[in-house]
């Protein structure tokens, strides 16, 4: 199969996979490879239900998610378990959502949303990159299956990976038929069976500062469908850029904030 074609078929089935979560499916693929996330490593990482995506906590009340995981649904109509690696944890915190502002047409580029929370969490926050990045690898975290068709995990994992090129990532013909791709998002590269799965939507690419402090520079938004069996050559793991829509965050953030409940 074409490389255009191949991504094409892994936008829709990441397309697919939410719509399906939307109706109340249990979550498809996640982080494959990589190692089990230690208690505390990740405090700001959160998991949305029913959609079984993942999201950052960025404000005791706000978490930062995929745009394209809560199209369509209502914004008082997701669970956010947090406080946690294991998602079964008798004392893991659940707080419902109360409002929503993301992103619009998330399909060219802007695939990022900001959630109310009904009550602040008190829970770290992540730093959002504000400026633009240049990492050599990328962390992932999320919870869920390691291939496509494997079974959902129950603690949350992480995978480091590392960045491609943007002049080798965005070398297909199919990104130049969609110009704002390139401006709004960063590629990682699959090494060893390792990367996020569709599914896994919503949670973060972080880059280690050199303080040893986080930072969200991403957010999974598509490629790598994980399906190990294929011949096919897998897709470059895609991350929203979020200091390029820093500032629609921020103003999103605001706004949430600044009105009831």
């Amino acid at each position: 199969m074409k490389r255009q074609e191949r991504w094409k078929r892994i936008l829709v089935a990441t397309a697919a996979v939410t719509a399906t979560l939307l109706a109340g499916a249990a979550p498809a693929a996640a982080i494959s490879g990589g190692e089990q996330a230690g208690p505390g490593e990740f405090p700001w990482m959160v998991r949305l239900l029913p959609v079984g995506c993942g999201g950052t906590l960025i404000h005791p009340r706000l978490v930062l998610t995929a745009q394209h995981c809560v199209d369509e649904q209502p914004g008082d109509g997701f669970t956010v378990v947090s406080g946690t690696v294991d998602v079964e944890d008798p004392h893991r915190t659940i707080t419902s959502s109360v409002a929503i502002r993301g992103g619009t047409d998330w399909w060219d580029g802007p695939d990022w949303a900001v959630v109310k929370l009904s009550e602040p969490l008190d829970l770290p926050v992540v730093r959002v990159a504000t400026a633009p990045a240049d990492p050599q690898t990328l962390t992932v975290t999320g919870w869920g299956k390691q291939q496509w068709g494997g079974e959902q995990e129950r603690f949350l994992r992480k995978v480091d990976l590392p960045v491609k090129p943007d002049a080798e990532c965005f070398d297909d013909p199919w990104w130049q038929e969609n110009p704002a791709y390139p401006r709004a998002t960063i590629c990682g590269r699959v090494v060893d069976r390792k990367s996020h799965c569709a599914g896994d939507s919503g949670g973060p690419a972080l880059h280690r500062l050199p303080d040893g402090s986080w930072e969200q520079v991403g957010i999974v938004s598509a490629g790598g469908d994980c399906e190990w069996d294929s011949d096919e050559e897998a897709g470059s793991p895609v991350y929203t850029d979020v200091a390029y829509f820093s500032q629609d965050i921020q103003r999103a953030a605001d706004l949430l904030l600044s009105t009831t409940p």
